[in-house]
């Protein structure tokens, strides 16, 4: 057996590293904000829509490679014999010497300088928003820094799941919303947080291969701190609250009836479950529960997506009681 190391470019290594296919859980959201944007001023400017887009794609893959680096520090991802690649246990561009641990560092502050200077902009030609833009902007850097950085270490406090939802939830979405409309509305921060949710299922359910290894480091998140068994009643919860609060939320009119296509997703959150909970202990037969929650996570929010235009093309009352 050969134990000649992978060839190839380091561009590539880094960009991989980064993780892009995971944009999905940034670009949903944010896509979600520029439409309702759209949709309750008629027009929108096109160029800070882009600019946004670029932003928070650019902070995500930033939080990817700093989160790398410090997992690397910390020794979780060097001995994670349970890691499923590149869902879990990170890209596994360090372990495989295509690039180094400095490397990825310096590619990821480099993305997060460059996003931070595209919001700079954003906040020198919007100052009447400027003020909400600057919270929703420090509150990303913050996250970038510490969730895994020291000396906070959120992840490892328990609190990195509540980060995690908090800025690919309702700040990803309402922070397009602000820049478009110059104004803050309820309905994005109501349709950011259901992705959310959603997107802390993607992070919950990708502890539990890593469990023993982040545990064995001091990296407790809330998956080492309920235990693999307690800890899939919070999956079920991440999966299914969306829904649950979506018709509240219809009911009390803060979102469009037509939104509730969504629950053509709910077979996939269901199978999800059932496969956590028959193999929370097995990472190899709970990879379909991995892929199935970003799969879910894609299904509903385009369905979200095509909710909104389905409201343009077809003349209905959207809100019930309205």
């Amino acid at each position: 057996m050969s134990n000649e190391r992978p060839v190839m470019p380091k561009w590539k290594a880094l960009i991989l590293a980064s993780r892009p296919p995971f944009l999905q859980v940034t670009i949903l959201p944010v896509s979600l904000g520029i439409i309702l944007a759209f949709y309750h001023v008629g027009h929108i400017n096109w160029l800070y829509a882009v600019l946004v887009l670029l932003i928070a794609c650019f902070m995500h893959l930033s939080v990817n490679l700093v989160h790398e680096y410090w997992d690397w520090k910390s020794g979780t991802d060097n001995i994670n014999v349970n890691a499923m690649r590149p869902f879990t246990g990170g890209s596994g561009m360090i372990q495989l010497g295509l690039v180094s641990p400095k490397e990825e560092l310096a590619f990821g502050l480099s993305l997060l300088i460059l996003a931070t200077i595209l919001g700079l902009y954003i906040l020198v030609v919007l100052p009447v928003v400027r003020i909400p833009l600057l919270i929703i902007g420090a509150i990303a850097v913050f996250s970038i820094i510490f969730y895994t950085g020291p000396p906070l270490k959120l992840a490892h406090r328990g609190v990195g799941e509540f980060f995690i939802f908090l800025n690919f939830g309702p700040l990803m979405c309402l922070g397009p919303y602000i820049v478009l409309t110059q104004r803050i509305h309820m309905e994005p921060i109501i349709v950011g947080s259901l992705l959310g949710i959603l997107t802390t299922a993607i992070l919950w359910i990708n502890e539990f291969p890593d469990v023993q290894a982040d545990a064995s480091v001091g990296k407790r998140h809330l998956v080492v701190r309920f235990g693999l068994k307690r800890a899939r009643y919070g999956y079920a919860i991440l999966e299914f609250l969306p829904y649950i609060i979506q018709i509240l939320a219809v009911f009390l009119g803060l979102l469009p009836w037509i939104t509730l296509i969504t629950f053509l997703a709910i077979p996939q959150a269901i199978r999800n479950v059932r496969i956590c909970f028959e193999n929370y202990d097995k990472p190899k037969k709970l990879f379909p529960a991995n892929l199935g929650t970003i799969k879910n996570h894609l299904i509903y929010g385009l369905l979200l997506i095509l909710a909104y235009i389905l409201i343009f093309v077809i003349p209905i009352n959207p809100y019930l009681g309205s």
